[in-house]
């Protein structure tokens, strides 16, 4: 190439080093021969535009340049080779010794003007008027983080005097923005266009994105002045929202004076600018926009920009008009975490119909993000929105949340992968410059809290909250940018918060000089409605006339709302599709499979494909022989087929499949190989499970099986959101290991296991946690079934002791299943039964590793056919080698692969009169099938035997209910006693041994404690 020799500029120029700036593109190899270090970054690249310009048409760029760079091309000196544009003469070399002195003062200035220009755009936003506290003084005496008072973007930091402000320069920039074309300039001028640009309201920071179409965009739409410029219609809209909020925000301070609301007073604007966000998308033919917000201007939104009627949002506050069912779980919730759904009609735009979703929240701050990822995408899925320009989400962050919170950057990853992405999430802070009480010095370290944004390369516009109509301003373009290339956006709208904490918190204990500092501010939409009155958009007859307005409409609801018998109805979140009911293969609760079903899963997705279709692996093509064979011969069926049949069947009947979670493609323990490699070839994965879609189905992205990156949190928090988002879709989610469940805690406590209380919410999402003490040691060992179990709201007081009525609706009732299987017939049963009912639970599943391969613990071909069923309890199927029920000594109740040694030993020392029974199912508890089980029993000491620890496992939770159930069979006489003796590992801190040894001696004192006493 023709720079290989390369350009270098004189070595004289070489005190302009000094100007040097900062760039995350990184230069070619062609322009890294650039020893001049102000020629990095931005500099390198319009250099290198240049150069490519020149390279395909030599008259497309300045006359100068092109002899410039042919000057270079014949080997000529590069001190000598060099022509800036602008400049009259033609002939370089005859004149250089004439006119070197002007070339370089020539170079020189356009140069600086250069590194000038990109330091507005780079670090323009650091001086922008974003702050309506003005507190960087005060930050910086707290010695917290404020711009840097030295951030170079003054004329004279470049050498220029005051004098030269009135002198032109020639610009020329091949980028985008008003400098995109050639003209000469005066340098005040300049000036005052990029102060304009990138030092008023709005500080714009993107010059960190890679990609060059992005930026560009980006100055286009800033740089062109009147790009978004406010017509009068847009300000008088504005003013409107402004107004509506106000009159809600001092009617409700009015009125319930000491009630929370978490306003948004100080942010106002946040509430205006959302509104016009979603007037943008109806304008553009959006359907769907699904909001995820913590409690902090909530109510606002749900009024404003949600449209919930004013008088179930007064009932709330009243308490009255919700009704609750004495049969239910049904906690409720305060009125600010509680989510909507509503079909928004914008007669403005053509009567558009935008569903509006705001999702329900729990008080812990960020964890509703992934949750808006995951409905978000599942909503794209189910309508086929395959572009992902018709569903939107919005995530609303506050500042100390958004630096602090762990999840945001778990959840931000979703942005590029491919089973997650939902082609950008358009994040708006409420930014109140505190958390709680806790100012930024001490709740990060960057300048910014949004600065997470540069890890995805997502532009960030800073906006300063009392300026309104610039907030709507950076709206408009985010959506631009969103829709146009599918990557997400942050919008950080700085302000104050007005009150506390809450509207009873006293800030002044803890931020005394900036509460000083807000009594002194007047409310945004007083500001705004000064402006509009200067403006003559409106007159003070037509504001008063529109706050009665607004005031009036808020009075006749709140009467409304005090009426007898008012009953709030229901805005709970909607799922996209109705409950599909299952009609084919028999009975609805019946989960086995005719043979017919089962063969042609077999065929289609367990017969491995030849050798000449797809090189498969050999161990791998070995065990798809070994399905194929043991269905085929109607076998012995191992859990990794009883998966596939599973999963096949469930396509097969219409629905949907999504299984995720760190390297489930493959499964942890090669189990699955759901998704096989080319051994030979690099060509697409071989996923046999695809054949059995329906076209309908490959639109709407039926089927989903896909490793996810390394998160916990983020990842379950997104399949719960997809969950919740359709009923007639199998989601799993699958830790690497059970334990690893510990780092989505939140998500098991505050959505799987009560939203259905608190927000009636339900959801079918399976969590399958891989689980068993096997000798490894303690990490991967245990998943802690004791803090599952410890969440269930199973009640036992419900087994009534008198009568003989069974227990009614136990499986509507309760909150979580937890289930330990045993048998492959049974994981098969369980995860079929999740679809094929009337109603949908979040399942546990405690899944063996050891029994995975097990072949002891393989289930017969018969397991899976018609008629059969998850059994919640199993009786003992050896009775063939026992004495009689009756007759036993000792009934044993356990859980999960402890079992196998159990029977083992029970062979080995022909302990015959020591019955098993296997509780498959912990919740909802299986009182009615184990209390049959049990009054076979009438001479046998009762036992609860687990292999976890004593403090661990079920025991807690199974010790009371299975008293419960010997103390009815003990009332009526069929039974002596119902004490149940307790064997298990000694109480531990840790989740297992830490050693092979010490596991096989506590395991052989297990055996010991059960066959060797009495």
């Amino acid at each position: 190439m023709m720079l290989k020799k390369l350009i270098q500029l004189p070595k004289s120029f070489a005190k302009l080093n000094k100007f040097t700036f900062k760039s995350s593109t990184p230069m070619n190899s062609e322009l890294q021969k650039f020893s001049e270090t102000f020629l990095s970054g931005s500099q390198a690249e319009y250099i290198e535009q240049m150069f490519d310009q020149w390279n395909r048409d030599k008259s497309s760029v300045p006359s100068s340049w092109d002899a410039y760079f042919k000057n270079v091309a014949r080997g000529v000196d590069n001190e000598l080779a060099y022509k800036y544009p602008g400049l009259d003469s033609e002939d370089v070399m005859d004149s250089q010794v004439a006119k070197e002195d002007k070339l370089r003062k020539i170079l020189s200035d356009n140069m600086k003007i250069r590194i000038l220009l990109d330091n507005y755009r780079t670090r323009g936003h650091e001086k922008a008027d974003w702050d309506p506290l003005r507190l960087q003084d005060y930050i910086n005496k707290l010695g917290g983080k404020s711009p840097d008072s030295k951030t170079p973007i003054s004329h004279k930091d470049y050498g220029f005097t005051d004098e030269d402000l009135e002198k032109e320069y020639y610009i020329h920039d091949h980028g985008a923005g008003f400098t995109s074309q050639s003209k000469r300039i005066k340098l005040k001028n300049l000036i005052e266009k990029m102060q304009e640009v990138y030092c008023n309201k709005i500080g714009y920071q993107y010059m960190h994105l890679q990609s060059h179409e992005e930026r560009y965009w980006i100055r286009q739409q800033i740089e062109t002045l009147d790009e978004h410029s406010s017509s009068p219609e847009d300000l008088e809209n504005t003013g409107r929202r402004l107004l509506r909020d106000s009159v809600f925000v001092n009617f409700l301070k009015n009125t319930f004076t000491t009630s929370k609301r978490f306003g948004s007073e100080g942010c106002d604007s946040f509430i205006s600018g959302l509104e016009a966000f979603v007037d943008e998308c109806a304008q553009n033919s959006v359907e769907h926009v699904i909001i995820g917000m913590a409690h902090r201007g909530r109510i606002n939104t749900l009024y404003n920009v949600v449209k919930k009627p004013a008088e179930q949002i007064l009932a709330e506050f009243q308490g009255i008009g919700v009704e609750y069912k004495e049969d239910m779980d049904e906690a409720g919730d305060v009125k600010y975490h509680l989510g909507v759904t509503h079909d928004k009609v914008f007669p403005n735009y053509n009567n558009t119909n935008v569903r509006l979703t705001v999702m329900p929240n729990p008080s812990h701050l960020e964890t509703v993000g992934p949750l808006v990822y995951g409905k978000t995408r599942a909503t794209q899925d189910f309508t086929q929105d395959h572009n992902r320009d018709k569903v939107i989400g919005i995530i609303v962050h506050g500042d100390a949340a958004l630096s602090g919170q762990g999840v945001v950057y778990e959840s931000i990853q979703f942005q590029d992968l491919e089973s997650y992405k939902v082609g950008g999430i358009i994040h708006i802070v409420v930014n109140n410059q505190i958390g709680f009480t806790t100012v930024p010095q001490q709740n990060r370290t960057s300048l910014y809290c949004t600065d997470v944004a540069e890890t995805v390369q997502a532009p960030v516009f800073h906006v300063n909250a009392d300026a309104p109509d610039q907030v709507d301003k950076v709206m408009k373009i985010a959506f631009a940018f969103r829709q146009k290339f599918k990557k997400d956006v942050i919008i950080d709208i700085i302000g104050y918060r007005r009150h506390g904490h809450n509207e009873l918190d006293q800030p002044m204990f803890t931020q005394p000089l900036m509460y000083k500092q807000i009594a002194k501010l007047r409310p945004v939409y007083e500001i705004f409605r000064d402006k509009l009155f200067e403006m003559g958009i409106w007159t003070k007859e037509q504001e008063e006339q529109k706050r009665l307005s607004f005031h009036s409409d808020l009075q006749k609801a709140y009467e409304e709302s005090k009426k007898p018998g008012f009953k709030i109805k229901d805005w709970a979140l909607r799922e996209w599709e109705i409950l599909r009911i299952p009609t084919s293969w028999g009975p609805m609760l019946q989960t086995g499979l005719p043979e017919s079903v089962i063969t042609k899963i077999n065929e289609v997705v367990n017969k491995a494909p030849s050798e000449s279709e797809f090189n498969m692996n050999n161990q791998i093509r070995k065990i798809y022989d070994e399905r194929y064979e043991s269905v085929k011969q109607k076998g012995m069926i191992d859990y990794g087929t009883a998966e596939v049949l599973a999963f096949g069947s469930m396509l097969m009947e219409g629905y949907g499949v999504r299984i995720t979670g760190q390297d489930v493609e493959r499964g942890t323990f090669s189990h699955r190989h759901s998704k096989l490699n080319d051994q030979k070839e690099d060509r697409p994965k071989y996923f046999p499970l695809q054949k059995l879609l329906t076209q309908e189905q490959k639109d709407k992205n039926a089927l989903c099986i896909a490793n996810s990156h390394l998160s916990e949190y983020g990842v379950c928090g997104f399949e719960y959101g997809y969950a919740i988002s359709s009923p007639n879709n199998f989601v799993m989610w699958e830790a690497q290991f059970g334990d690893f469940a510990n780092g989505a805690q939140v998500i098991f406590d505050n959505y799987l296991a009560s939203a259905e209380a608190k927000w009636g919410l339900p959801n079918q999402l399976v969590i399958n946690l891989p689980h068993g003490l096997e000798g490894q040691g303690s990490e991967h060992s245990s998943g802690r079934i004791e803090r599952f179990v410890q969440l269930c709201s199973d009640d036992p007081t419900k087994f009534k002791l008198e009568g003989d009525q069974k227990m009614q609706n136990v499986y509507e009732n309760c909150n979580l299943q937890i289930i330990v299987p045993t048998t492959p017939a049974s994981f098969f049963h369980a995860l079929r039964r999740q679809l094929r009912r009337e109603f949908r639970k979040p399942l546990i599943i405690f899944q063996s590793k050891k029994l995975l391969k097990f072949k002891q613990a393989f289930s017969p071909y018969k397991d899976f056919l018609d008629e059969t069923e998850f059994l919640p309890v199993i009786h003992e199927r050896y009775l063939d080698e026992l004495v009689p029920k009756d007759q036993a000594k000792k009934l044993v109740l356990c859980s999960g692969p402890i079992f196998y040694t159990l029977l083992e030993q029970r062979r080995q020392l022909q302990a015959n009169d020591i019955h098993i029974l296997r509780l498959e199912q912990l919740s909802p508890f299986p009182y009615d099938q184990l209390y049959e089980e049990l009054s076979s029993y009438t001479n046998a000491k009762f036992i609860w035997l687990q292999e976890e620890h004593w403090n661990q496992g079920g025991n807690a939770y199974v010790r009371p209910r299975y008293r419960r159930v010997l103390k009815k069979l003990m009332l009526k006489g069929i039974i002596k006693s119902n004490d149940v003796n307790i064997i298990s590992r000694p109480p531990s801190a840790a989740g297992a041994a830490g050693s092979g040894k010490q596991h096989k001696k506590e395991l052989q004192d297990l055996m010991s404690a059960l066959f060797e006493s009495e």
